[in-house]
């Protein structure tokens, strides 16, 4: 199959206020394309496409980047109506050609050498126009994308939806675009091509379509790879062949047919199995469909797969490969307010924290966007799973027919082109449909019902049976969001939620912290970061816990969604209010995940696990505000990244504080421990260990056991730290965990308390003198702060530790600083050539 990118030559012009929404007059073409007075009416060059108006418009500085500062200057780009104009030639045109746009944001009218030919309205389909008939040997292809913010308000939905669905859940609209919940603010409309562009000669031989389904049997002993494929050509001369290599280009499976009879089916016996990160070796075979001519190969499809089995054996039990699964991870948002072209760079850097933060599993929002092959291929390489929403969130939907239609072939698309993936695990319904009607509607009907609850549980029933459907997120129980059934948002900062101390799954479970202070000094002025007379101090008058400019770089009330900041010392500075959010966010972290990790009281420490899985919400800030994202938008991880990253060790080991004190071992891990945990009290005035217990364990897979109490310490002043080491039966330490009686606020750190550092070997080497708490890592090359990474960060170090830190991210030399938050003391040392 001939196929030809169109991805090259692309022109990029806004139209005059007279000539938007309405229909394109082709003959001005000409006229159109000249410059205007003013620069946002220039015509842009564009390198590339898939590229969209704000990429364009940053590029050539016309605009700033709102992400930076977090504020949305240009509302006027979502309000215009803009064209791309594409300028090819072709050697011939004779034959069947198909055009296929992979992504296009969001009405759009497709004119081809001067005649209309397709119009699209929907920002989660490709659009995809068969038999074009006007082709020449010169062509012009134009698109003319309407205002999307001014079609959207002259919705008129009707009267039985008035109150309930608003106009954007009319459309299918990227609805992210359409409030600043993700910012920046004010609200901030996409518009243009995300996805390639491709012209294919379609009546020649070749692959027009390839569905792939890959099953693993019962035993784990035969995998099976079906292939329902499309195809062009002479069916009397076409002859398919499909081969199944492993990762050493070994051939485990061959197929071949002739002409488009049959289906194709691969089998293989004792097939090398796909594992999620935590539980073995992501085991991937290549898949590769080519279509010859006699002896001339005219077309290939490549895929990867993998063979696992998935099993749903109770309220998200899981089991994979025979062995149980619980997920641990978060909640991944689009990567970037302005643009939803995929940014493979941006993408991997995430995918690499979201490994070293121990996560197996990650959510892909339902108000998120669509993402490349290239992001599935990704995680099934890494071993990270994925709950898949489909694209509804927190809404009533319309009913109508063409909605309906639309969100079938939304579905119907996502699940044939994903379905080949090991690492997709579920598909969902979408995000707190439900849960807005309860919220805002209780006992009412869901207007929606109809596409989470019938078009898409039939959408996967037919064409990926093997996968768990779930209706939406939360769901189950007596109500949407009830913990004790189904999946629960952990909006307990909020609520008071019954079951919500040991809930099946969390889905989702936020609390609010700013970035680090090179991040918030990128995104304030001065004066907002730190106001004249501002003091951080909570009363009757002043409830706020941050300076009231704060509120303009944060979106949905988050001043009262931080962690508990009561239990930290009030701010003098920027930098101590940043880590007393950071803190609070982190330390309820720390306290719930380790919690749920646990998944079950002491009172049924013989019984199961309760909680079998928590993603937190969310991963990644898409624009530069104070919100939930526990990396922000530079992709710079905080406090609360590094506290979930421990809560989420493989074995780890806790302490359970209630009347009694109980050390627990949790492992996640596919390996049996046994050795010894010892549990030491440091005294912070004395800065000396002061008294320590044993206790003997052995802990299998999945399992969580109490291994002892600390009853035997009797009573002991709570200025004491409590500090618990693992080791096997050969003194090698597998786990560490530090943890307080007390709040914070009313301890005493040494503000004299210093780092010894020390490199070798790519690795970071610490001591320290005096108790050293949350120890804060920065790297510097020439003032770049920025893309530095460390294996942990944020952490207590206790006198006669040694702590190895691997030094990871971009930079290959510079400064490394290391500082205790209470100290007045900082560390540094050379990294590499200087």
């Amino acid at each position: 199959m001939k196929r030809i990118n169109l991805n090259e030559n692309w022109k990029l012009k806004r139209l005059e206020e007279s000539q938007q929404n309405s229909r394109f007059n082709i003959d001005r073409l000409d006229e159109i394309l000249t410059d205007g007075s003013l620069p946002r009416d220039c015509v842009l060059q564009l390198k590339t496409i898939p590229c969209q108006v704000h990429d364009a418009l940053i590029e050539r500085g016309i605009i700033e980047n709102p992400n930076i500062k977090g504020r949305n200057n240009d509302c006027w780009i979502g309000e215009s109506d803009w064209i791309y104009v594409c300028d090819f030639s072709l050697d011939e045109w004779q034959g069947e050609w198909t055009l296929r746009f992979g992504g296009l944001d969001t009405f759009a009218d497709i004119y081809l050498n001067g005649r209309l030919i397709a119009q699209h309205n929907d920002a989660f389909l490709p659009c995809i126009i068969t038999k074009l008939d006007n082709l020449r040997l010169q062509n012009t292809l134009v698109l003319h994308f309407k205002s999307a913010r001014k079609i959207v308000n002259s919705i008129s939905s009707p009267e039985k939806y008035q109150g309930k669905v608003p106009a954007i859940s009319m459309a299918r609209v990227f609805r992210s675009g359409f409030h600043e919940y993700c910012g920046p603010i004010p609200e901030l409309i996409r518009v243009g091509i995300y996805g390639h562009v491709t012209l294919e000669q379609s009546g020649i031989f070749g692959i027009e379509e390839l569905e792939t389904e890959v099953v693993l049997s019962e035993d784990l002993m035969r995998g099976t790879v079906s292939l329902q494929g499309t195809y062009a050509g002479n069916g009397k001369d076409l002859r398919i062949v499909a081969s199944l290599k492993d990762d050493e280009g070994n051939i485990a499976a061959v197929c071949e047919q002739r002409g488009f009879s049959q289906d194709m089916v691969l089998h293989v016996e004792n097939p090398r199995l796909w594992w999620p990160r935590t539980h073995g070796a992501a085991n991937l075979y290549t898949l590769e469909v080519s279509a010859f001519c006699g002896d001339s190969c005219q077309d290939v499809v490549r895929r990867t797969i993998g063979f696992r089995r998935i099993d749903k054996v109770g309220d998200f039990d899981f089991i994979l490969n025979g062995r149980p699964l619980k997920l641990w991870g978060a909640n991944l948002t689009h990567m970037d307010t302005v643009s939803g072209c995929y940014n493979a760079l941006r993408t991997g850097e995430l995918l690499e924290l979201a490994e070293l933060g121990n996560f197996n599993c990650l959510r892909v929002w339902g108000e998120g966007e669509i993402l490349a092959d290239e992001f599935y291929e990704q995680c099934d390489l890494r071993g990270i799973l994925l709950w898949q929403d489909f694209y509804l969130c927190y809404s009533m939907y319309s009913e109508e027919q063409e909605f309906l239609e639309l969100c079938r072939r939304e579905a119907e698309s996502l699940v044939s082109r994903l379905k080949h993936h090991p690492s997709v695990l579920l598909w969902c319904g979408g995000n707190e449909m439900l849960l807005s009607r309860d919220y805002d509607h209780p006992g009412e009907y869901c207007w929606g019902e109809k596409i989470f609850g019938k078009i898409f549980p039939s959408v996967c029933a037919k064409l990926d049976p093997g996968r768990y459907y779930h209706e939406s997120s939360p769901a189950g129980g007596l109500f949407a969001n009830d913990p004790r059934e189904g999946d629960t948002h952990g909006y307990t900062h909020l609520w008071y939620v019954p079951g919500s101390y040991y809930p099946v799954f969390l889905s989702e479970n936020c609390r609010v912290s700013a970035p680090p202070l090179r991040t918030m000094q990128i995104m304030m002025t001065p004066g907002e970061l730190w106001p004249e007379g501002y003091t951080n101090i909570m009363t009757k008058k002043q409830r706020l816990c941050w300076p009231e400019t704060w509120n303009q770089h944060n979106t949905n009330n988050g001043a009262v969604k931080v962690g508990p900041v009561e239990n930290y010392l009030d701010a003098e500075d920027p930098a101590s209010l940043i880590y007393r959010l950071g803190a609070a966010h982190a330390n309820y972290i720390k306290r719930d995940v380790e919690r749920f990790r646990r998944g079950k009281p002491v009172s049924q420490a013989e019984g199961p696990r309760l909680t079998k899985g928590h993603l937190l919400w969310k991963f990644n800030n898409n624009s530069n505000i104070i919100s939930y994202g526990i990396v922000d938008y530079f992709n710079e991880p905080g406090m609360a990244y590094y506290a979930l990253r421990n809560a989420y060790s493989p074995l780890l080991v806790s302490f359970s504080i209630e009347d009694e004190i109980h050390v627990w071992l949790t492992n996640d891990t596919q390996e049996h421990y046994s050795g010894s945990v010892v549990v030491k009290l440091f005294n912070l005035p004395e800065n000396k260990f002061t008294e320590e217990m044993e206790f003997l364990f052995s802990v299998q897979p999945d399992q969580s056991i109490p291994v002892g109490n600390l009853n035997g310490f009797l009573q002991f002043r709570r200025e004491h730290v409590l500090v618990a080491y693992v080791f096997d039966r050969a003194d090698k330490m597998l786990a560490r965990n530090v943890d307080y009686v007390d709040i914070e606020r009313h301890l005493i750190f040494p503000e004299d308390a210093s780092i010894e550092l020390d490199i070798n070997d790519g690795d970071l080497i610490l001591a320290c003198n005096k108790f050293a708490r949350s120890v804060e890592l920065i790297g510097d090359e020439d003032g770049d702060r920025f893309g530095w990474m460390f294996e942990d960060n944020y952490f207590d170090l206790v006198p006669g530790e040694i702590k190895r830190v691997k030094i990871l991210g971009r930079h290959k030399k510079g400064t490394i600083h290391a500082k205790p938050y209470y100290s007045k003391t900082e560390s540094s040392i050379c990294f590499g050539k200087i």
